[in-house]
Parts: structure tokens; C-alpha cells; sequence
């Protein structure tokens, strides 16, 4: 049977690329930067704050030092910390999963690559904070997604190291660190995925969170088969 199930936070359970395009582009502008449109900020998130503010300077004219891309980053983080749902809605269907898993006492981790500042306020306006006793942010590990330890060390944190779990994700980072980590993993079709589905082969792709009982049901199934 399914142990415990992890899951990401942007692209999975919010959209927030809107939202962090916004802050995104404050921090830019306050850098003489144009904008991006929320489509290329789509293309460029899901790696960390880090990698998404070097690649965001690359594309507005260059990023000319690690110290310009650590005060935009600063800059970044501090405006969406102070911004967090801004332009950013849940998901349909995430809560009712969510009170479902939360009322079964299915054991449930959030394992993101959001930094924790960012991540908090999130979980915190939205309601969303309860569901998550074990939350694992990108700069919480030293191997973030799509290492498949960044997984592994939200099972740790859980201490259910041994758990049979599956990944929950929209992206790439996700589903390559579910087989990284040799999970099982339900992918959405709604968020952020950069890569052809039939090339990264999660183990249940979905549209929508009215979907999830029945995706997990199979994985239930296969694993009490396996065992």
C-alpha cells in the first residue's frame, strides 16, 4: 500500500506563476530590467530562486555578477514574501483532496523547491499550512528536486525513510526526481512541465484533481501487488 504521499506547491496545488512574475518584475524594474510575460516566467521557474533570477537577468540584457544576481534574488524574495498570493489562486479541486487525505490520516509532506520564505506566507493565507506538518523547501537540502534525495530527506524528515510513497508534481523536477528516488509518481497536466509527457513518463498523468482518488487507487493496487 501507499505509505506517505509527497507533493510540490507551485504548478501542483497553486498557480503562482502570475503572482511571482509580479514580484518577479518589480525587482527587475528597480534593476532598470523590462518585464517578463508570465508565459516566459513559466519557462523559467521551478529550479529555485537562485537559477529562476539568473535566468530572468539573462534574458533582459545579461546578468553581469553573482553579487547583481544575489541583490535582485534579495530584492525578489522580499517583495513576493510581502506579496505572496498576489495574482496566485489554488488549484480546483486541491482542497477537497487535501481534506480527504487530512480526514483518511494519510501521511502527507510538501516537498518544493520554493524557498521557505516564500513558501510560508503561501501555505499561511491560503489555509493551507495544517495539511503539512513536514514541509521541505528548496534551500532546506543540500540536493534539491530533480535529485531524488530531495525526496528522500522529506521521508527522513517524516521518519518513514522506508515508506513506499509517491511524488505528486507537474514538472520535470518531480517526476525525474520520483524515479531518481524510485517512486511512483501522479503527474498534472495544468502546470509547468517543460518536457514532452511520453518522454518523462510519470506513472499516472492527470487534468484535474477530481482525477486523484482513482489515480491513487491504482497506485495502491500496484503496490500491494508488488508486495
Amino acid at each position: 500500500m501507499i505509505d506517505a504521499i509527497l507533493f510540490d506547491l507551485d504548478g501542483t496545488l497553486i498557480d503562482s506563476a502570475p503572482g511571482v512574475a509580479w514580484s518577479l518584475n518589480k525587482a527587475l524594474a528597480e534593476e532598470g530590467r523590462a518585464a517578463l510575460s508570465v508565459d516566459r516566467i513559466k519557462d523559467l521557474v521551478g529550479k529555485g530562486a537562485v537559477n529562476l533570477v539568473a535566468d530572468a537577468l539573462k534574458d533582459t540584457g545579461g546578468m553581469e555578477s553573482d553579487a547583481q544576481r544575489d541583490k535582485v534574488k534579495d530584492a525578489f524574495l522580499q517583495i513576493y514574501s510581502e506579496n505572496p498570493v498576489q495574482d496566485t489562486i489554488i488549484f480546483p479541486g486541491v482542497i477537497d483532496v487535501l481534506d480527504e487525505l487530512h480526514a483518511k490520516e494519510i501521511p502527507i509532506a510538501l516537498c518544493t523547491n520554493k524557498p521557505r520564505k516564500t513558501t510560508m506566507p503561501v501555505l499561511d493565507i491560503f489555509g493551507m499550512t495544517k495539511y503539512f506538518p513536514i514541509i521541505v523547501c528548496g534551500d532546506d537540502v543540500p540536493n534539491s528536486k530533480p535529485d531524488g534525495r530531495h525526496l528522500l530527506d522529506t521521508l527522513a524528515a517524516m521518519d518513514m525513510f522506508d515508506a513506499t510513497a509517491i511524488m505528486v508534481g507537474d514538472s520535470e523536477n518531480d517526476i525525474l526526481a520520483a524515479h531518481d528516488a524510485k517512486m511512483a509518481s501522479i503527474c498534472v497536466s495544468f502546470g509547468y512541465c517543460h518536457m514532452p509527457y511520453d518522454e518523462l513518463k510519470p506513472t499516472i498523468l492527470i487534468n484535474h484533481f477530481s482525477e486523484f482518488p482513482a489515480a491513487l487507487a491504482t497506485l495502491h493496487e500496484q503496490a500491494s501487488a508488488d508486495k
